[in-house]
């Protein structure tokens, strides 16, 4: 498919009459009346063919889908209020008659948008043209927080995982090669694997039976796959991938027998929960677990500014926050709209992460971990903090004066160990030492960024600032689960849900610019019933 780009389409007469029926603080006014026009179908020549049969205008198609997510509609409605919405046809300039297009064609520009990596082009270009509009402002105050994604299929037991596993990797092999299949397979499989496997549905007996089965039939067409004669396009199948992965990780050959790998440690980060989306992971926070991925969402906080989001990611479920934050102020930072300021909870602060967002000119403000030694825990021991630490030197100083000279270097921490007859007759070792050797101390390359952090953090004005702009973005992640239903993703695999919360993103930085430029503002608080005078 190719792209003929045309001159942007100038309002209807017809549709422009319609004006004063829309809201004020409508996003589809906004953009018919500013923001179209701005927008050319030149700039996407990149995702087209240079010949073929002429595509339909992709403005057209992204705003399109940025309603959609907007207003949580499914393709097939997405095409339908494309013909009869009024407000839809103002801000497209679409003249009345407009029959619209297949809701296929909506499935086919958001694969052609991941295939060239385009799927924040919507979203920066929305952030500049709303900086244009003065909506948002340089190195000001930005929070951030992340959100669970769920995916979207079911969860499943063991034996439905493992039968699951073996049924999709029957389909791929019928569409890639069914005279392979009907030569290979026995034909009795079509009882075992032809329908999907539902736990509750199986008698005890037939899942005993299916446990005994599963894991063999899985290995025999592993084997059967991986046979030179086999055509190499079915090894590289992405099913035949999981089958294989899936098998690896459920079970071990022992005397030549294939038998189930015992409960051991759960490794998160590779170990597949269901064939159906492979890329999801388990995680847990605060005793509840899920299975899928992650949201990082940064937001501007600025008075006299409207909330606008300036990042909005997919991540593994098992990435740390911390681990987030680097890869969050990069993308902050390509697109020219880093903070001076940026509040997250104690899941992001870390002393790398304190020392790198001042390197890019960001005071990165938010709760420090504690220490976990365990002089920490006890009552009026020693901690970290009170000994004097010196990098340049590297020397430590103790609260009874007495100083210890780097013991070990590796990585990026440093180990400080005093002297055993030193501390053996120190007036202090009670509150200093829990063993019978001597105190040492561990710090990071970056350890005084993170001491003046805890020593900040104790402070009123730490406190009042913290309490005061870091729970917005709380709101923010609500009003995208309520709005705009980012809990569960659409889609299948991390790249599509990625799309999925870019424009969304961008769906809501023009909704609340929209409302911003009609004189609505955020509210502060609960509103409440107002009953008492002081409400």
């Amino acid at each position: 498919m190719s792209l003929k780009p045309e001159p942007v389409r100038h309002m209807p007469p017809e549709i422009a009459e319609l004006r004063d029926l829309i809201p004020e603080g409508s996003v589809y006014r906004l953009v018919g009346d500013i923001l179209y026009a701005k927008y050319d179908d030149a700039d996407h020549v990149d995702l087209y063919d240079a010949e073929g049969q002429p595509g339909i205008s992709p403005v057209l198609l992204t705003f399109v889908t940025v309603f959609q997510f907007l207003e949580k509609l499914s393709d097939r409605a997405a095409a339908h209020a494309l013909r009869v919405r009024l407000d839809w046809k103002y801000a497209l300039h679409l003249p009345l008659n407009y029959a619209g297009f297949n809701f296929s064609v909506l499935s086919e520009f958001r694969d052609r948008v991941i295939e060239h990596g385009a799927e924040a082009r919507l979203f920066d270009s929305v952030l500049v043209q709303l900086r244009e509009m003065g909506l948002l402002k340089r190195r000001g105050r930005q929070r951030t927080d992340s959100l669970a994604i769920l995916t979207k299929v079911r969860d499943l037991t063991r034996l439905e995982q493992l039968v699951e596993t073996v049924r999709l990797a029957l389909r791929a092999l019928l569409a890639a090669d069914e005279k392979w299949v009907r030569m290979t397979v026995p034909p009795s499989w079509e009882d075992v694997y032809g329908q999907p496997c539902i736990h509750e549905k199986l008698t005890q007996a037939e899942r005993d039976a299916l446990r005994e089965r599963v894991g063999p039939d899985g290995q025999w067409l592993l084997d059967r796959v991986q046979a030179e004669e086999t055509p190499e396009r079915l090894r590289a199948l992405p099913e035949v991938k999981v089958l294989a992965t899936v098998w690896q990780q459920q079970f071990r050959i022992v005397e030549g027998r294939l038998v189930a790998q015992e409960p051991g440690p759960y490794d998160g980060k590779t170990r597949i929960d269901t064939p159906h989306d492979p890329e999801a992971r388990y995680s847990a926070k605060r005793g509840q677990g899920w299975v899928g991925y992650k949201l990082q969402a940064t937001e501007t906080d600025d008075e006299e500014m409207p909330h606008l989001l300036t990042d909005i990611a997919v991540t593994s479920s098992v990435e740390t926050d911390y681990e987030a934050l680097e890869a969050i102020q990069k993308r902050i930072e390509e697109r020219d709209v880093l903070p001076a300021e940026q509040l997250g909870d104690k899941g992001y602060i870390t002393e790398d992460n304190l020392a790198n967002s001042a390197k890019r000119g960001i005071d990165l403000i938010g709760p420090v971990k504690k220490e976990s030694w365990v002089e920490a825990r006890n009552r009026g021991g020693i901690t970290l903090d009170q000994f004097e630490v010196d990098l340049e030197d590297l020397t430590a100083v103790c609260p009874a004066r007495q100083k210890a000279t780097i013991g070990t270097s590796t990585g990026k921490r440093l180990v400080f160990r005093f002297p055993k007859a030193v501390c053996a007759s120190c007036p202090l070792r009670a509150r200093c030492c829990t063993g019978k050797g001597s105190r040492s101390l561990s710090v990071g390359r970056n350890y005084p960024g993170l001491k003046a952090a805890r020593a900040r953090q104790e402070t009123e004005e730490f406190k009042t600032l913290y309490r005061r702009h870091r729970g917005g973005i709380e709101g923010c992640l609500s009003a995208l689960v309520r709005g705009q239903g980012i809990r569960v993703g659409r889609y299948i695999g991390m790249t599509k849900i990625h799309l999925q919360a870019l424009f969304t993103g961008a769906a809501v930085n023009l909704q609340r610019a929209a409302r911003w430029l009609a004189g609505e503002r955020p509210q502060a608080k609960r509103q409440g019933l107002r009953l008492s005078q002081n409400a």
